[in-house]
């Protein structure tokens, strides 16, 4: 299947989830069900999600703080992320993405080429600070609603503080805000044993320097979700309980 880089962040992630949403939404009780072997119950139950890419690399920033440029990366995996009852991802997971690199040209028409990273982490890795994540229905319009995942940082409003080195970028880009993913198939609801995510409406994220504050910013493409663990293999599903 062919899709655009992803954008992630955990998505990165990524990956999905919610306490409030805007105007124009509406909350709803909902449970990850997961069937059994044999396809017969759905049981809400703890179990570990897997991140893989759905192409050669991914987006994890589309703009960076006004450049045309873009943050790739090659991989994409979910540290410790277990969905549960009632609805959420477990407090505590991270993202992290590897093989990153910031692509496209400065004000000046200078090339990025910039190498990239986050604190503690090798040249091209970048792990997310530790995120939340709960299920929600938004209402796309009266009578039309879809089941979206809100994820957020555990505390405070930053997802990530990514690094640079012999770039023209600012040393240090913070980037805040929350994600909201959906099911790219709009297959939220259907027991399948992946999920093709993306980011969704209401997703409200911007990028910040010493020099910028608060410039928006998205994250483009898609990536796969599926369980791990002793769950591999199962069918999934967001089901309103």
């Amino acid at each position: 299947m062919t899709r655009p880089k992803l954008a992630l962040l955990g998505l990165c992630a990524v990956l999905l989830a919610m306490l409030t949403v805007s105007a124009g939404s509406a909350q709803a009780a909902l449970s990850w069900l997961v069937l059994n072997s044999a396809g017969t119950t759905a049981t809400e139950l703890k179990a570990e999600q897997i991140g893989e890419i759905d192409s050669a690399d991914l987006t994890l920033l589309k703009k960076i703080l006004g450049v045309r440029g873009a943050i790739t990366c090659t991989s994409f995996q979910l540290l410790g992320a277990f969905i549960d009852t009632p609805g959420v991802i477990d407090p505590g997971f991270k993202a992290k993405f590897a093989g990153c690199e910031a692509y496209g040209k400065g004000i000046l028409e200078e090339p990025l080429n910039c190498h990239v990273h986050s604190a503690g982490q090798a040249s091209g890795v970048i792990v997310t600070n530790e995120l939340k994540g709960e299920l929600v229905l938004h209402e796309i319009k009266p009578g039309e609603k879809e089941v979206l995942a809100k994820i957020e940082p555990k505390t405070g409003t930053v997802i990530v503080t990514i690094l640079t080195e012999k770039c023209i970028l600012p040393e240090t880009i913070t980037v805040s805000g929350k994600v909201f993913i959906k099911d790219c198939e709009k297959k939220a609801t259907t027991h399948e044993v992946k999920h093709l995510i993306e980011q969704g409406p209401l997703t409200s994220l911007w990028v910040s320097s010493d020099t910028a504050e608060h410039l928006e910013t998205s994250l483009d493409g898609s990536a796969w979700v599926k369980l791990g663990g002793p769950h591999v293999g199962l069918k999934w599903a967001a089901m309103d309980a």
